[in-house]
This record gives structure tokens, C-alpha cells and sequence, in this order.
């Protein structure tokens, strides 16, 4: 009973240190700062872009589609986009 005590243990300490090592890669929030590139772009604090951004950054995927844009501008316009579409097709509630 110990051996598979001691061999779940290695195996629950794998699986975490894998799903670590997953959630480091990529375009995470903490790899690259994209509130200051939000900020650099714009976007002021109490308005609908903001707001989308606290949204939608939650997921990797969208921070990763933010960060191919090249320019500021076309950061904030994505932004602008992205709040349309979701207030128009109610996404947000």
C-alpha cells in the first residue's frame, strides 16, 4: 500500500510540474506585460476597452491574437472591435 501511496505522489507531482511548465509558455500575462502594451496603445482606465480587456485577456488565445497585431493603433482598433462584437451578439453576459 506505501508503493502506490509513494507512486501517486511522484505521478500528482509530475502532472503539476508539467502544467506548470505549460501555463509558463506561450503568451502568458506574466511572460509579457500586455496591460502596459494595453496602456501604450491607448486604452484608458473606465472605458469599454478596458473593460473588454479584463474580459477576454483571461484567456490565452486572445492575448496571443492582441500581441501578432503590430502597431498600437491596431491594438486599440482590435480592442474598439472586439467590444462592438461582443456588446452587439451579447457575448459579454
Amino acid at each position: 500500500m506505501s508503493k502506490i501511496v509513494e507512486m501517486n505522489m511522484r505521478t500528482t507531482a509530475s502532472c503539476e510540474s508539467i502544467a506548470r511548465k505549460e501555463d509558463k509558455s506561450g503568451c502568458s500575462i506574466q511572460d509579457v506585460d500586455v496591460i502596459a502594451l494595453v496602456k501604450d496603445c491607448g486604452v484608458a482606465p473606465n472605458t469599454n476597452e478596458h473593460f473588454i480587456v479584463s474580459l477576454v485577456f483571461t484567456k490565452r488565445a486572445e492575448r496571443e491574437m492582441f500581441m501578432t497585431l503590430d502597431t498600437p493603433n491596431e491594438k486599440f482598433e482590435w480592442l474598439k472591435r472586439k467590444h462592438e462584437w461582443m456588446t452587439r451578439n451579447d457575448v459579454a453576459n
